[in-house]
């Protein structure tokens, strides 16, 4: 590392595998034998209130399902099931390497340095970079992984030359991903322990160890962390205009109906069959994820009219699951044991994802019978959507001429 007078005036990065004993012990021995001023962990605050304090929870479903971060959570906990499981399988909990440089910072009287970025932030800008095609990939391979008995070689993990296969592997398989989940934090871990004083003992995931090196080395490189601790705004978010587009397609049909002149009993005919689609799929997904009585008769009843409102915390699937978290409120257990479950029943039985579940299931229910009612309201009721498109274009040319 190139010393300056304001950076700390040694490093000391160690580089483990999150589910390692091994990383343990290298992890207390090094702290012990360079007895550093500075013990640098790869956590931010919530993670490591999560670690220290896991009997707190920190945000609610209320918080989860209407504030649009759904999804977000659901690839967050993928990806802590995914270690939790790997973990399971050598009796390590994830995390252990972290917990252990924090209890020997204690004992040998070094402070603790928390230099990760916000998980909320890391998972918001890896989802918004993402192509979807990267997202369907990803949420494949996890799936893959929290069924598979194929077993890792730990002992090897943090071997330099399976680390960068492993990190080339991420580039090609996504890009995007590689760059928020590796190249990113590589820098915001290294603007941060350069912010640091004395002699540092940096502990971090192995994937990180070189791209830090690097940026220590050359930290004029290193982006403002203002930047990097920002969630980009699309200036144009594809999947917003995509879904105004079909909002207004499906009100302008049916107002096009209402127009044309087809007699009243054939636009009553629409209406019903397109509120009888979404009750029986709103209300069979509900019922099929075993939610409460009351959200499934809410999802049906509500389920016609939720395609029509743009607004991501009054969609049915919302409605669904904050009423189902009303009526089986989940438990702080519910919420730190999410990750920590070892079979598909024990899933099923904690509230937390039993209300996620509820919530994705009825979303789905309510985008599938819309895409059905499309295709089949106005076959059925005799009208030509494409004649009626084509007549109220041509009155519009027609207007301007």
């Amino acid at each position: 590392m190139n010393e300056r007078p304001d950076q700390p005036t040694d490093i000391i990065i160690v580089g483990t595998a999150h589910i390692s004993e091994e990383s343990i012990e290298e992890v207390r021995r090094t702290i012990e034998t360079e007895r550093p001023d500075v013990v640098a962990v790869e956590l931010d605050p919530g993670r490591y209130q999560a670690l220290t304090h896991p009997e707190q929870t920190g945000a609610s479903v209320k918080d989860i399902l209407s504030s649009g971060r759904l999804y977000h959570f659901l690839v967050h906990w993928l990806l802590a099931y995914v270690q939790n499981k790997l973990g399971s399988e050598v009796g390590v909990k994830p995390g252990s390497e972290m917990l252990s440089a924090i209890e020997a910072a204690q004992q040998f009287g070094a402070s603790v340095a928390l230099v990760d970025r916000d998980i909320n932030v890391t998972i918001a800008r890896f989802w918004s970079k993402m192509r979807f095609i990267e997202k369907l990939r990803m949420l494949i391979a996890l799936l893959g992984l929290t069924t598979s008995n194929e077993e890792i070689d730990l002992k090897e993990i943090t071997n330099d030359d399976v680390i960068s296969q492993l990190v080339n592997e991420l580039r090609q398989f996504s890009p995007s991903a590689a760059r928020v989940l590796v190249d990113e934090r590589d820098a915001y871990l290294a603007g941060n322990l350069l912010k640091l004083r004395g002699r540092v003992v940096a502990v971090v995931g192995a994937g990180h160890k070189e791209g830090i090196k690097h940026y220590l080395d050359h930290p004029n490189l290193i982006p403002p962390l203002e930047e990097l601790s920002t969630v980009p705004k699309r200036r144009v978010n594809l999947t917003k205009i995509a879904g105004a587009v079909f909002l207004l397609l499906i009100a302008g049909l049916f107002a096009l109906i209402l127009f044309s002149g087809a007699p009243l009993g054939v636009l009553l005919l629409a209406f019903g069959y397109w509120f009888a689609l979404h009750a029986v799929f709103c209300g069979g997904f509900a019922t099929a994820s075993r939610s409460h009585p009351l959200a499934i008769a809410a999802s049906a009843g509500y389920g016609g009219f939720s395609p029509f409102i743009p607004l991501p915390f009054l969609k049915v699937g919302v409605i669904a699951g904050l009423i189902e978290a009303g009526k089986r409120p989940p438990t702080t257990d519910d919420f730190t044991g999410i990750t920590k479950v070892s079979s598909l029943r024990e899933l099923l039985s904690n509230k937390l994802f039993r209300i996620l579940l509820v919530a994705v299931a009825v979303n789905i229910g309510s985008s599938l019978a819309t895409f059905i009612a499309l295709l089949v309201i106005f076959p059925m009721t005799g009208v030509n959507a494409f004649d009626i498109l084509h007549q109220a274009f041509s009155h519009v040319v027609g207007g301007l001429a």
